[in-house]
C-alpha cells in the first residue's frame, strides 16, 4: 500500500529522485518510468505535477540553481576580502561537478539548447546578486576596477556557461576571464 503524503512533499521526492537518476545517467537516458519507480508512485502522478521530461529537467535545473546559489552565498557571507571571496566562487566545487556530470553533459547536446539556456537563466537569477556583491566589496577595497558591477557579472556568467556548453572552460579559463571583466589587480 502506496503512502499518502502531502502534494508538495510528494512531487519534491520526484524532483530529488529525477536529479539523483540524472546525475548518475543524465536525463536522456533516464526514463519517466525510472523516476516514479524511484519515488514508489503511479505514472499518471508524474504527469499530475510534470507535463513533459523538459519540466523534471526544469524543476532539478531550479534545485541546482538554487544549491549553487547556497555555496556562493556562503562563500560571499565569509570574512575575506572581495579578492578572495571571488578566487573562492571560481575554486568551488559546482564548476566541477558543472563540467563531470552526465545531466550537464545532456544539457549541452545542441537539441537540448532551449533547456540549457533556461538552465544558464535560473543560475544566474540565483548567482548573480551575490556575486555582484562580492564584485562591489573588491571595488570597495580597491581590489577591482569595473564601472557596472552587475552587468559585467552577468555577461561573465552567461561566457563562462558558452564556454562550458563547448567544453572550453578550465579554472584557468574562468579566472583569466573573470580578471579581464572585473578589472581586478591580482590574478585568481
Amino acid at each position: 500500500m502506496r503512502t499518502v503524503k502531502k502534494p508538495e512533499e510528494r512531487k519534491a521526492e520526484m524532483v530529488e529522485a529525477a536529479a539523483k537518476l540524472f546525475t548518475v545517467q543524465g536525463f536522456v537516458k533516464t526514463s519517466v518510468a525510472e523516476i516514479v519507480a524511484a519515488v514508489d508512485v503511479a505514472k499518471g502522478l508524474f504527469y499530475y505535477y510534470f507535463t513533459t521530461k523538459d519540466d523534471m529537467v526544469r524543476a532539478v535545473t531550479e534545485g541546482w540553481a538554487a544549491h549553487c546559489e547556497d555555496v556562493v552565498g556562503r562563500i560571499a557571507g565569509a570574512p575575506l576580502t572581495g579578492l578572495e571571496k571571488l578566487r573562492a566562487i571560481v575554486d568551488c566545487e559546482i564548476w566541477t561537478r558543472l563540467r563531470a556530470t552526465p545531466f550537464f553533459e545532456d544539457l549541452c547536446l545542441s537539441q537540448h539548447a532551449a533547456l540549457y539556456a533556461d538552465a544558464v537563466t535560473r543560475v544566474s537569477d540565483h548567482i548573480v546578486p551575490t556575486l555582484c556583491r562580492a564584485v562591489q566589496q573588491a571595488v570597495r577595497e580597491g581590489e577591482a576596477e569595473v564601472a557596472y558591477p552587475e552587468a559585467s557579472v552577468r555577461v561573465l556568467v552567461s561566457g563562462l556557461a558558452m564556454l562550458a556548453q563547448r567544453g572550453e572552460l578550465t579554472r584557468d579559463v574562468a579566472a583569466s576571464l573573470t580578471g579581464q571583466m572585473l578589472g581586478l589587480k591580482a590574478p585568481l
